[in-house]
């Protein structure tokens, strides 16, 4: 009965001393990953906008598939006050997330996981 007592506590401590170092491991990594995904979506983003604004690339370009039949505003239904003070909403020629980061600086961190950001094409280069 000992020897099964201590085989017990024996693998209990050696789970004990491996598996929490590997959860904490684990849970570092994934936090690191969706922080450099958004990190990489954010770089993405201010590269576009100042694409757009050197001419270097038209905004039309940059146009959203989704920005024709859905707004930002109806896609994450924005009540009419919030609307009246929303950059995304007085510039319609261009893609929400790139109106809200021309105004603010910086995107909301809701617009990393908003479909109409998620699905923005590649940038394309202006032809002359």
């Amino acid at each position: 009965m000992d020897v099964l007592m201590e085989t017990l506590a024996l693998i209990s401590l050696f789970i004990l001393r491996l598996g929490i170092p590997i959860a904490v491991t684990v849970a570092i990594a994934g936090g690191l990953r969706r922080l450099d995904v958004r990190w990489q979506a954010e770089a993405d983003a201010q590269r576009t906008s100042r694409a757009v604004a050197a001419g270097l690339v038209s905004s039309a370009a940059v146009a959203s598939p989704m920005t024709a039949e859905h707004s930002c505003w109806e896609h994450n239904t924005c009540p009419p006050k919030t609307r009246n003070a929303c950059a995304a909403c007085t510039c319609t020629d261009i893609p929400c997330w790139m109106a809200r980061l021309r105004a603010d600086g910086k995107l909301p961190a809701r617009c990393y996981g908003c479909a109409l950001f998620r699905t923005r094409p590649a940038v394309q280069p202006v032809t002359a």
